[in-house]
């Protein structure tokens, strides 16, 4: 996909187990969409958070190679929770003094994830990352994580025109770094359940408690296309109550955990997309109006000059709670028996066919498989409308 005066950026959510979602989109977008359209597709710019910051570290490795999507698909209908965790009985009696007066990291957490890091290091593409870096294709991979000490996050920023962000007066802090395993796992230290990472003094958790879907570093590195990936579908309003009629099942402890995940992993990036499509509104009726140098004359004034901005937004077309609850079997599962045991309880207390937190920790198989195929097919039913975000993206044309 030739280059041009535009910038492509790629956007990716965070989800835990959901971000095998993300790898069938991929899959479809960067493995079979450039088959048809007969170019390769390159982002400029790749942005990610939490378990979106592992698979867009794995696409900025591979920029522009349909295999490396695949390889990605492949990971995730391949992985099993005894790659990810393990749970100890004994834990349930002493979770609460590990967690509150524990003096180390890795014991302040719920599971252990000794055996994520273990992959996630030995999996990590670091020469091929730095290879493409070195070559300039790659203005800047943007890994976010949220600071233990003050609450804020971290953009760690690699790539050709990181320096640019990371000089940027944005209000956010922005370090410029040559990623590692150590950011990605950093990204993905859900607090309580995964231990923090320590980076350079810096105590490090799940970057999507203050950003899951990182839109903002994209547009500060000047992206005029964004292509976001998310793991929530969207929402629907919940169903009137007859008259007189009331829930009669009080929520479950693991319903509700999953709902405050849900609550603590949602960001405004809604908010922000209707923002930018208000702002691209305005600029063309502009231009209509008052002539094709409309936005010109209005930055002169402007100390946020103002400028277009598309955004192609995919998401899910299923609830991955209710898939969780689908397809868990715990015969299926591949990890010691206090894990099970857990999963089980979590599973067994679902409401309505809604497993929220299931659907976070359930690094199976069975589940990554199903939700990499339904990504796959709501990024292929959207094909058309893709491959034209991608072509205006690569020719700015209608701009």
């Amino acid at each position: 996909m030739p280059r041009s005066a535009s910038r492509l950026a790629l956007v990716l959510s965070g989800g835990g187990a959901r971000g095998a979602y993300e790898a069938g989109a991929l899959r479809f977008i960067l493995g079979e969409l450039p088959l048809q359209m007969g170019v390769p597709v390159l982002p400029n710019i790749i942005c990610g958070t939490s378990v979106g910051a592992i698979n867009g570290a794995w696409t900025a490795a591979h920029l522009g190679a349909a295999a490396g999507a695949h390889q990605l698909s492949e990971f995730w209908r391949s992985v099993t929770l005894d790659q990810v965790y393990r749970f100890v009985a004994l834990d349930i009696l002493r979770s609460p003094m590990r967690i509150f007066r524990a003096g180390t990291d890795d014991a302040r957490a719920l599971l252990d994830a000794s055996p994520l890091h273990a992959l996630i290091r030995s999996r990590f593409p670091e020469a091929r990352l730095r290879s493409v870096v070195a070559s300039g294709k790659l203005d800047a991979l943007v890994i976010t994580a949220t600071e233990t000490q003050r609450g804020q996050s971290v953009h760690f920023v690699d790539g050709s025109r990181a320096q640019e962000l990371v000089t940027s007066n944005t209000g956010q802090l922005h370090i410029q770094a040559e990623i590692t395993a150590e950011h990605l796992l950093a990204s993905c230290a859900i607090p309580l359940i995964f231990p923090s990472i320590q980076i350079d003094g810096r105590g490090l958790v799940d970057g999507s408690l203050r950003q899951n879907t990182p839109l903002k570093p994209a547009l500060s590195l000047g992206a005029t296309h964004c292509l976001v990936i998310g793991t929530k579908m969207v929402q629907r309003a919940p169903p009137a109550l007859e008259d007189g009629h009331e829930d009669e099942d009080e929520p479950t402890v693991p319903f509700l955990l999953g709902k405050t995940l849900n609550a603590l992993l949602l960001d405004p990036v809604h908010a922000d997309i209707k923002h930018l499509e208000l702002v691209n509104q305005i600029l063309r009726a502009g231009r209509q109006n008052y002539g094709e140098d409309f936005a010109i004359r209005m930055n002169t004034v402007l100390r946020a000059p103002l400028r277009e901005i598309e955004v192609l937004y995919l998401r899910p077309s299923r609830d991955l709670g209710r898939v969780a609850a689908e397809v868990w079997d715990p015969t299926e599962i591949q990890a010691n028996r206090a894990t099970r045991m857990l999963l089980s309880t979590i599973a067994e207390r679902a409401v309505d066919g809604e497993a929220d937190l299931l659907s976070y920790l359930l690094f199976d198989r069975n589940f990554s498989s199903a939700i990499e195929q339904l990504g796959y097919d709501d990024a292929a039913k959207r094909g058309t409308e893709i491959a034209a975000f991608l072509t205006d993206a690569a020719t700015g044309s209608g701009r």
